[in-house]
Formats: C-alpha cells, sequence, structure tokens
C-alpha cells in the first residue's frame, strides 16, 4: 500500500469527490464491513483539459463493488456578474482613473444614497474598461507573446541592435508582471485566503477554482420523486424553495417578559449613539479580508483600501 500510495504522489493523480455514496465495497447483506476500495484516478492534465469531471455511482447488482462512472460534462453559461478584481490596482494609471470618474459623478440627496449611487455608475465604466485591453490578462499575454515571438525570429536571422534588445528585456519584465497579477487573479476566484500569493502558486490556484465550481455546480436534482437534469427546471425550483422557506406562515410573536437584565448605561448609550469617526472606519475596513466582497455590488474590501 505504501509503494501504491507513493506511486500516486509521484504521479500527482488526482481522486475526484465521489457523488451521492460513502462507500463502494460491502460486505454482507448487513453490511458487516464498508470500504471506499474502488476510485477513479486521473491526472492533472485530464483536470486541465476538461470540464465538470466527476465521479458518480452505477446501479449495483450482484457485485459487493459500486460501479463507478467517470463523467466529463460542461458547465451552463451563467450570467457573469461584476467583481473587482484585486488586480486592477496593479495597473498602471488605474487609481487615477478611478479617480477621475468617482469626481465626474453627480448625484444629489444624502450621503448614504450618493455613495450607492457613485458606485453604481462606477460600475458600469468598470465594465467597459475591462472589455478592453488594459483590463483584459488575457489578450494582454497574447499581444506580449506575439512581440516576443517576433523578436525571436528576427533572432534567428540576424542579431538583434541595442535597441531591439532593449525592448525585449522590457516585455520580458511586463510579462512577468503580467503573471503576478494572473496569480492575484486567480487567488482571489480560488477564495484560498490561507495561501499568499509570491511563490507561483496560479497554477494552485486555478485547481482550487475548479474544484469549487465543480462541486457547486448541480448537474441534477430529485423534484417531486423525480430526477431532473433540465437547467431551467432546477433553477425554477431552487427559486420556489427559498420563496416556501423565508415566506412567513404564522404571525405568532413571543411575547417580551420583563426580566431583571443588564442595561446600557447613559455613558454607553452616548457612545453608542454617537457620530463613526473616520479612524475607526479605517480601523474597521483594514481588518477585512481584501479579496472579500462586503455587499452585492462586487466591490471587495480591497477596493475601499
Amino acid at each position: 500500500m505504501k509503494e501504491f500510495s507513493d506511486f500516486i504522489e509521484d504521479m500527482k493523480l488526482v481522486d475526484l469527490q465521489l457523488e451521492d455514496v460513502t462507500y463502494t465495497w460491502f460486505k454482507g447483506d448487513q453490511q458487516e464491513a464498508t470500504s471506499r476500495i474502488d476510485r477513479i484516478l486521473i491526472s492533472e492534465e485530464w483536470d486541465d483539459k476538461f470540464q465538470n469531471l466527476k465521479q458518480i455511482p452505477l446501479q449495483r447488482l450482484i457485485s459487493d463493488h459500486i460501479p463507478i462512472a467517470l463523467l466529463g460534462g460542461s458547465w451552463e453559461r451563467n450570467k457573469s456578474y461584476f467583481k473587482f478584481e484585486n488586480w486592477w490596482l496593479e495597473s498602471e494609471g488605474f487609481i487615477d482613473r478611478v479617480r477621475e470618474w468617482w469626481s465626474s459623478f453627480n448625484f444629489i440627496r444624502k450621503p448614504d444614497y450618493r455613495l450607492a449611487c457613485k458606485l453604481k455608475a462606477l460600475k458600469t465604466k468598470l465594465k467597459e474598461w475591462r472589455n478592453g485591453e488594459e483590463g483584459n490578462l488575457g489578450i494582454q499575454r497574447k499581444k506580449l507573446l506575439e512581440q516576443l515571438a517576433d523578436l525571436e525570429a528576427e533572432r534567428e536571422d540576424r542579431i538583434l541592435t541595442n535597441e531591439e534588445s532593449a525592448k525585449k528585456s522590457e516585455l520580458m519584465l511586463n510579462y512577468e508582471e503580467l503573471i503576478k497579477k494572473e496569480e492575484i487573479s486567480w487567488r482571489q476566484k480560488s477564495r484560498a485566503l490561507w495561501l499568499k500569493e509570491g511563490d507561483k502558486n496560479t497554477k494552485f490556484f486555478h485547481k482550487i477554482a475548479n474544484a469549487h465550481r465543480r462541486y457547486n455546480n448541480i448537474d441534477q436534482l430529485m423534484i417531486h420523486e423525480e430526477l431532473n437534469q433540465e437547467p431551467s427546471r432546477i433553477k425554477g425550483e431552487i427559486v420556489e424553495y427559498y420563496k416556501r422557506l423565508y415566506k412567513e406562515s404564522s404571525q405568532w410573536r413571543p411575547e417580551y417578559i420583563n426580566v431583571q437584565c443588564p442595561v446600557l448605561t447613559e455613558e454607553d448609550n452616548q457612545a453608542l449613539q454617537s457620530n463613526f469617526e473616520e479612524s475607526e472606519v479605517l480601523r474597521c475596513l483594514k481588518l477585512c479580508v481584501v479579496d472579500k466582497a462586503a455587499d452585492p455590488d462586487g466591490f471587495t474590501m480591497g477596493f475601499f483600501y
């Protein structure tokens, strides 16, 4: 077993989560013993090439073992939602651009209303910027690699000039910066808050993000004792479930019983009702995780830093 375990570790094989069942082998009809013996191991390359890989159990007939199958489907494309990318803060001129956009917005009414409206207007600007070259790491990577490939092709025919050599060095530095931004992006998507970026962990973050997506994806759902795989039907049933869950069916309320409990002093009451100081707000902001968004608007705490 030790040699087999070493083989699995050396080959970097992955054991995907087995859905719906915990064990695949049973001893006797009374199940005196159970174990997860059967499993399908895949390579990291398979995990990268195929979407939504998963192990599922099949029907057990005569054997003591439950047959398992490997499925490789694709995720349904959902409507993309806005999420502030922390790597944007590393882009040259981004903060000045945001400051300029923010100053151009003009709304009238209470401060909290103006803040909400400005964030909504800023989200529109950021979506437009994200779709361009500056906000798309894929486009930037492709452009840099094409420029480097052109210089490499020239070097095969002749010696590069000083200007071309300097340009190549600059492109290599830009490419290293781009890789760093990609790592920050995938770390944010992976939600692996216990691991810091900076140690070439992009591939690890990418696998963690895919694993989250795989486990959070619902391919089928039992609806009224019938297994359903229709995406629209599954979505509708989930919505209806939470509507029923949060719908109040009774008007009963517990009665307040006046018991001897601690009360706030006048000093405590004044402190609670006093205005927040700027230092208090900043201190609370800096205690928050930079990758998390405190509101459905998609702005992470790193944006407010």
